[in-house]
């Protein structure tokens, strides 16, 4: 802890100058110096103390004289960060340097869509109103809205305000509604993707465009071509239901059958079989398929799947290529009606029901599919059908939705993340596995070289050496070769782990072989020495990449230097800094004066790594100096600085008065308009969030100046912001009574349709912390019902807490029951071992609940009870 930190907050007054002075002296941190030989490369003595580390970090700007960056001159060194700092500054310089081009582009793009975004709030809703006014062609009506409106609307998601996702949710219903009243064809997968971007998951509005496709093929009179593609895309949307709603497909972007297996249907419905129900046994079945949803939801798609069932065994309307398509559905369409009870008395009650769909066109559709069902029945039953010889090697086969890449790596990023090694030798095993079983993974793993590049990081940063082996000998099998960013993920997993000896022998065999390196992997060796406690040696690499530069320049000229040597840019200097500066401010600050000798201008990544670390400095002008510099440089500061200037001011006022939280507050708003910013809703979180952090959660006064520019500024309150208020409610020393209902109601929210997930946990959370659990089990049962349980073991920690306090075991044996089937469930819909999860099984939740008797062990999978039974650890 730095003294100044705690009187820092009354310098946030000075620093508003910053951001409007105009001084080209404070721009010295990267100014030209004294002419020095150029091409000469700068010597560095062997590893010793840190008077010797900042020698030889001088030793690039030997021979320098002239003005000096004036931060050198006030922060003092050398001081030592902890492994956690490092690991964390190098996982960040991970996600900043390798593939950067890309995820630059990516973050760029999408700030400025933000931006956007949030600017224009009200002139979206405003040109919403305009569009539903005019009266255009449905097709024009929806093709404006795709240009004008969605781009904005889809960027908003999580943060979308009410106004604005009730007209958005309420114009694709009704476009929905008038695609199947117009009969057109052609947007039914894009209206259920729109749909399903922003949170609307209603499956009646789905079963509505299956039924339209349906009727337009029996009741329209369409060329081959035109017929085969509606063919097509009915298959298409079918796809689509299939991964709504799954976790396991955010790695995909296309199209693909995500279904259980027939196995898990019977099981599924022989539960729902127990239960008093009015729905009939096939009903049931058929809805099974669809296990991501509740039966009561799943069922209002049985009409279409009828429909489309009997529309593929029409050769009149369906080629057979289109039954192959759709073979890992029609399988288990087949395995649903084998009881025999789907006879035509029950499709003709099935599609006279009540549903959306128009009601002059349903008799007709109604008809056509009671007429075909004898053949829609026998080409199910047909072991000879084309989509029975295609099943095997159905792209959408269960066997394949279970063993494409995206669920692996989604397991091994959680197993990562969670340090969980077993875990991650675990998901090895089963890939392993999986790829004898499924030799076309091979080819999924060649078209997408990244994942073994993935395991390559891991195995290295876990210290498995053999594993890693085992990887290199993988992809020597299936002819996928090593790339440079192979070697660089090889030589990060070796920063992590701080393993000197293998980043240097690597970067040795790499030059011996004459690979062509590129920036990337440069920028991960400095970084990779400085910050595995070499920094001497990767001050040395810096110099060398520059003399190897200019000697390629002298040879080959500005030109054609590139085709044998790497220029140094700023991310390779900004990589060094910031692994310097915390263990030798000297030596860092001599790296930046280097850089601007030579001509290698800061960014603001490099301003934002200065700002944070001058916030723990000596002196607040280091504050002011470095904002006047970026202004006199033209760099722009980003959502990053200000989060520091956030972190770093509002993080230090806990023992404050509120005129001097408030004070503090509209200081940094100051700053953010000085430097010709609009604070966006991502600020104002993070506002909300530092001032509900301070101690008994903040001043009334300082809250309620965030949301009282937030509201002058034409923003609305997210969800995410009440859930701040929330906490901070229960954080106070005497929580008042109401007030999680006084903030719900103040915001308009009255159930679970609207705000977010984690708004409406926290608020079952909170109204078991402070008694009203009547409040908490129906938002736990509102929840389940619209198909989101709870799944946050804290909140659901609470809840149990509570019902065991107010002595009601039966309520809290339910909210058990349910837990445990929702996270088995999900285990077998993305086919993962249940157990794997050994911390999710270890949360306190499952002790209460095993200390309590509320388990029913002959609902526990076998091999989660030993886990469970031996749980006190």
């Amino acid at each position: 802890m730095y003294a100044s930190r705690t009187t820092c907050w009354s310098c946030a007054s000075r620093m508003r100058l910053a951001a409007s002075a105009r001084s080209p002296g404070a721009a010295a941190l990267f100014s030209t110096l004294a002419d020095a030989p150029s091409d000469a490369l700068p010597t560095v003595k062997p590893e010793s103390s840190s008077k010797d580390r900042q020698t030889g970090a001088a030793a690039l700007a030997s021979g320098q004289s002239g003005r000096r960056m004036s931060f050198g001159q006030r922060l003092e060194g050398p001081r030592k960060s902890s492994s956690k700092a490092l690991r964390e500054s190098a996982v960040a310089l991970f996600n900043d340097v390798v593939n950067k081009a890309e995820a630059s582009a990516a973050a760029e793009g999408a700030a400025a869509v933000t931006r956007r975004s949030s600017l224009g709030e009200w002139e979206v809703a405003a040109k919403m109103k305009e569009l539903g006014e005019k009266r255009l062609e449905p097709r024009t009506q929806l093709r404006l809205f795709q240009a004008d409106i969605w781009p904005h609307v889809k960027e908003m998601r999580g943060q979308m305000p009410k106004h604005l996702y009730m007209s958005t949710t309420q114009f694709l219903t009704r476009a929905c509604d008038t695609v199947a009243e117009k009969g057109q064809t052609g947007s039914s997968v894009q209206l259920s993707r729109m749909c399903g971007r922003i949170g609307k998951w209603d499956l009646d509005v789905r079963n509505e465009l299956v039924l339209n496709l349906c009727h337009a093929l029996v009741a329209g009179r369409y060329p081959s071509a035109e017929r085969n593609n509606i063919v097509e895309e009915l298959v298409d949307m079918w796809k689509h239901i299939s991964q709504l709603r799954r976790k396991s497909q955010a790695y995909h972007t296309g199209l693909q059958f995500v279904l259980p297996t027939t196995e898990e249907i019977f099981k599924d419905a022989d539960v729902e079989a127990q239960r008093t129900s009015n729905m009939a046994p096939v009903t049931k079945a058929l809805a099974c398929i669809f296990v991501q949803f509740r039966l009561e939801q799943a069922r209002e798609l049985v009409p279409g799947l009828l429909a489309t069932v009997a529309v593929l065994s029409d050769p009149r309307l369906a080629r057979p290529g289109a039954q192959v398509k759709a073979a890992p559905l029609l399988n288990l369409v087949a395995a649903a009606l084998q009881g025999g009870a789907a006879d035509e008395a029950y499709v003709e009650g099935v599609l006279g029901g009540r549903m959306r769909f128009p009601s002059s066109k349903l008799p007709e559709l109604q008809s056509y599919v009671v007429g075909q069902w004898s053949h829609a029945v026998a080409m199910l039953a047909n072991a000879d059908s084309p989509w029975r010889h295609s099943l095997a090697g159905s792209e959408g086969s269960n066997e394949a939705s279970s063993s494409n890449l995206g669920t692996f790596h989604k397991q091994l990023r959680a197993a990562y993340r969670s340090r969980n090694t077993g875990a991650v030798v675990s998901i090895w095993q089963d890939l392993k596995v999986r790829l004898t079983q499924k030799p076309d993974l091979a080819r999924q793993m060649r078209e997408d070289p990244e994942f073994l590049d993935f395991w390559i990081f891991v195995w290295c940063a876990v210290r498995r050496p053999a594993k890693l082996q085992e990887t290199l000998d993988l992809m020597r099998e299936i002819r996928v070769q090593p790339t440079v960013k192979s070697y660089t993920c090889m030589m990060h997993g070796w920063k992590i782990c701080k393993d000197v000896d293998k980043i240097s022998a690597l970067w040795d065999k790499l030059v011996e072989s004459g690979t062509r390196l590129d920036a990337v992997i440069w920028t991960e060796r400095i970084s990779g020495l400085i910050e595995a406690g070499k920094p001497q040696t990767g001050i040395q690499a810096l110099a060398e990449m520059m003399a190897l530069w200019k000697q390629a320049v002298a040879k080959r000229g500005a030109d054609g230097a590139a085709a044998i040597a790497v220029q140094p840019n700023i991310e390779v200097v900004n990589a060094a800094f910031k692994g310097l500066i915390r263990l030798d401010l000297r030596a860092a600050n001599e790296v930046l004066a280097w850089a601007g000798r030579e001509g290698i201008e800061p960014n603001i990544r490099t301003y934002n790594i200065l700002l944070r670390e001058s916030f723990r400095g000596d002196t607040p002008d280091d504050v002011q100096s470095l904002l006047r510099a970026m202004k006199a440089q033209g760099v722009e500061p980003d959502a990053a600085t200000f989060t520091i200037i956030l972190e770093e001011v509002l993080g230090v006022l806990d023992n404050t008065s509120a005129a001097e939280q408030v004070h503090a507050v509209q200081q940094v708003f100051a700053d953010i308009e000085a430097a010709g910013l609009r604070a966006n809703l991502e600020t104002y979180g993070k506002m909300l969030y530092a001032v509900a952090s301070l101690a008994n959660g903040g001043a009334d006064e300082a809250v309620a100046a965030v949301q009282a520019h937030m509201r002058a500024a034409g923003f609305s309150t997210t969800p995410h912001m009440v859930t701040i208020l929330i906490e901070r409610a229960l954080a106070r020393d005497h929580p008042q009574p109401g007030a999680v209902q006084a903030l719900l109601r103040e915001h308009g929210l009255a159930h679970v349709a609207q705000g977010d997930q984690t708004l409406w946990e926290r608020v079952m959370s909170a109204y078991a912390a402070t008694g009203d659990i009547s409040a908490a089990m129906a938002v736990f049962a509102d929840l389940a019902r619209a198909g989101r349980p709870v799944t946050s073991l804290p909140c659901l920690t609470d809840l149990l807490r509570a019902l065991l306090a107010a002595e009601r075991p039966e309520d809290a044996r339910d909210v058990v029951r349910a837990v445990l089937r929702h996270k088995v469930g999900c285990a077998a819909t993305e086919g993962v071992e249940v157990g794997r999860d050994a911390r999710y099984w270890r949360h306190h939740f499952w002790y209460m609940a095993r200390e309590n008797g509320l388990l029913n062990w002959a609902e526990v999978p076998l091999e989660l009870q030993a886990r469970l039974r031996g749980h006190a650890s």
